[in-house]
Formats: structure tokens, C-alpha cells, sequence
């Protein structure tokens, strides 16, 4: 008898406790789905050409309108045949399903495998068309150049780009031909 007591007292002791929240958080997730831990991975022909990772998504449906929103942040790897070409990060994100854009805010980074690095408040990501543009102030860092200004433009793959409003700082042997020095 004693086994059946300790046994029901050892399952009763294992119960995890249930997070309990408030009606109006619980009215706040109507029509939405809370993803944690995300790891999104996608293909073409066999090959990675994406990979996003976030800590959550808030997913909301209205209407014939989807969201996903990256409140704590998204990390999205891109891959050009099969081969890393950027990593695009972001405290912030929102993706509009149907109109195939993400709009990304609050220190957007974007770093590829030969050392670059772009800078800015906020970019908009246009899959449909493959290309990343904003109207803020960016700032690409390369060895030993920095390019600001106000305003940017490129392919999805960042291999073709254009900065507006531009500010530059080189080294000098970079901008005078051998023949002045």
C-alpha cells in the first residue's frame, strides 16, 4: 500500500507548472501562432539558398493579409549555389506574406565572406523582385574603405549595389595612379 502512495506522490510532485496569462494577452493572440527557437531552411534544386534563425515568431493572420514578425530579432544566411555569399541580421523584422516583402529595422547588419560590412536603420527586402533597398543613412566598411550615405540599392545577393547621397574615405594609393606618385 505504501508503494501505491509514494508512487502517486512521486507523479503528483512531477507536475511542470502552467504559465498562466492574462485575458488580455490571451485576447492579444487571437489568430496568431507563437513559434520559439525558430530555424526556417530553404531550397532549391537540393542546395540552401536561405536560412533563418530567430528566437520567435509571432505569426497573425487578418484576412487574406499573413505576418510573420521577428520581435527579438532574426539572423537570415543567404546562399548563392550552395555557397555562403551573406549574412543579413536584424533586432527586428516583418514579413508580409502576400506582398513577398520583409521589412527590417533597429541595427540591420549585412556581413559577406570577403570581410564587408553594411550598416543601416532599415532595409526592405522585395523577394519577388530579389532586390534590398532603404532611404536611411548607410555605412559599407571594407578593408580600408568606409562609403556612407544616404540611401541604397541591390540585388538580393548584394553582388550589384548603389549608394545614393555618397561619402567616401579611401586610401590614397587607391584614388592616385602610379604615375602621380
Amino acid at each position: 500500500m505504501w508503494r501505491i502512495i509514494l508512487i502517486i506522490f512521486i507523479f503528483a510532485s512531477c507536475d511542470k507548472e502552467v504559465k498562466k496569462i492574462s485575458e488580455t494577452d490571451a485576447s492579444n493572440l487571437v489568430d496568431k501562432e507563437l513559434l520559439k527557437n525558430i530555424d526556417l531552411v530553404y531550397t532549391d534544386s537540393g542546395k540552401i539558398i536561405l536560412r533563418i534563425i530567430a528566437p520567435e515568431m509571432l505569426r497573425s493572420a487578418k484576412g487574406n493579409q499573413t505576418q510573420d514578425e521577428f520581435r527579438k530579432g532574426i539572423t537570415a544566411t543567404f546562399y548563392n549555389n550552395g555557397i555562403l555569399s551573406n549574412t543579413l541580421t536584424a533586432n527586428y523584422a516583418n514579413r508580409i506574406t502576400e506582398e513577398g516583402k520583409t521589412f527590417l529595422s533597429d541595427q540591420v547588419v549585412l556581413k559577406n565572406p570577403k570581410g564587408e560590412k553594411l550598416e543601416t536603420a532599415e532595409l526592405t527586402w522585395d523577394e519577388r523582385n530579389g532586390r534590398v533597398s532603404t532611404d536611411k543613412f548607410v555605412r559599407l566598411s571594407r578593408a580600408e574603405e568606409i562609403v556612407q550615405g544616404y540611401g541604397f540599392e541591390s540585388d538580393q545577393n548584394f553582388l550589384k549595389g548603389v549608394i545614393r547621397s555618397i561619402e567616401a574615405t579611401f586610401p590614397a594609393k587607391k584614388i592616385m595612379s602610379e604615375e602621380i606618385k
